[in-house]
């Protein structure tokens, strides 16, 4: 959708610092919303895995959207220390000394710092709840937001963050912005609901601390015969361990979410897409140990989403010998979400349209 530019305002500089494919997911919709109204936005993009191709690929037609590829993550533990945030912080310093930037979105603390050194302002979003009493990003965000649906139990909150009643992954999935498009389905030869849709991660970052590697692998034996597999594979270079009548998928994946949407059920050992299919109305069973990590409980209790702990995978793979149909029970799911949920990308917006308004 095409917004015109408002008559008589100050186009803003907005910077987006992107770590990571889901931050990305997340903040899209807001950004491809500010370079149609004519703002000059900025994006730098750690070098991670497929992420920059993806982001340049789909921004390419916005002449107002300038892509910045600064720092590199090796998808191991130290190079998530030392690569992506301790050397990047010095060349996103660097980087920004040239540029004027009113305001600053991100999931991280570094273009916080360099915003709190620099005097403009940072709005971070987060759903992990082990940074809630992160002094870095309370210190220097104007506010640090976690979209967790609801605060989880034990946790008090400093006056500079904020629990949002929504869940990251609905800035891109809600009704409103995402409508699924069986056309996807084409290039694989596939029909909805024929085949599971399955995803492993690489766990050699700080997220999947503590995961052992290859959870896929491990159930692989155990997913129906007559059912085809989309399979995701952060690591492509341990393709061959997998069965080799999987459709292997190459990023960037054009329409992954309809792709999804349409899939009998998910299997993920990554908890980010576990909660998308969850948000989308399938029911989707999650293989990792972040088990109890709010967000990934709230997906739980509002979409169909189980793990080790809620059900064994053998119980709830059961479920899918049989052809049954649940389109019905799929969009009650998403309708019930939409109502308990904010519009978080108006939320987001919200700020520079204050800052606008304040200009005039």
């Amino acid at each position: 959708m095409v917004i015109k530019e408002s008559v008589g305002r100050k186009k803003v500089h907005v910077w987006f610092d992107i770590c990571h494919t889901p931050q990305y997911n997340f903040y899209k919709n807001l950004i491809i919303r500010l370079a149609e109204e004519g703002h000059l936005v900025y994006i730098t993009v750690l070098n991670r895995g497929k992420m920059p191709l993806i982001i340049q690929k789909e921004l390419i037609a916005y002449p107002t959207i300038k892509i910045y590829i600064i720092g590199k993550h090796r998808l191991v533990k130290w190079s998530a220390i030392i690569d992506a945030n301790l050397i990047r912080i010095v060349k996103l310093f660097l980087w920004s000394l040239n540029k004027r930037i009113d305001i600053s979105y991100s999931n991280a603390f570094l273009s916080a710092l360099i915003g709190k050194v620099r005097d403009f302002p940072t709005f971070t979003f987060d759903d992990d709840p082990q940074t809630l009493a992160f002094k870095p990003k309370m210190w220097f965000s104007k506010i640090s937001h976690y979209c967790l649906y609801e605060l989880p139990p034990g946790y008090t909150l400093s006056s500079k963050v904020k629990v949002l009643p929504v869940l990251k992954e609905w800035a891109y999935l809600a009704p409103n912005v995402f409508v699924p498009d069986m056309k996807f389905l084409d290039k694989y030869k596939l029909k909805p609901k024929e085949y599971f849709f399955v995803r492993e991660v690489s766990v050699g970052t700080v997220n999947y601390a503590g995961q052992s590697a290859g959870a896929v692998m491990d159930i692989a034996s155990k997913i129906p015969q007559d059912k085809k597999v989309l399979f995701s594979l952060e690591d492509k270079s341990i393709k061959d361990m997998y069965p080799k009548d999987w459709i292997l998928l190459e990023e960037p994946v054009e329409g992954i979410h309809s792709l999804i949407y349409y899939s009998c059920a998910l299997i993920s050992s990554g908890d980010s897409m576990a909660r998308e299919a969850a948000l989308l109305g399938v029911p989707s069973y999650y293989l990792g140990i972040r088990y109890d990590m709010p967000a990934n409980y709230a997906a739980s209790r509002l979409g169909v989403l189980h793990n080790r702990k809620s059900m064994d995978f053998e119980e709830w793979i059961e479920c899918f010998k049989a052809n049954l149909s649940y389109k019905k029970e799929q969009e009650n799911i998403r309708g019930t979400i939409n109502r308990l949920f904010i519009d978080i990308n108006e939320y987001m917006y919200s700020f520079v349209n204050e800052l606008e308004k304040r200009r005039e």
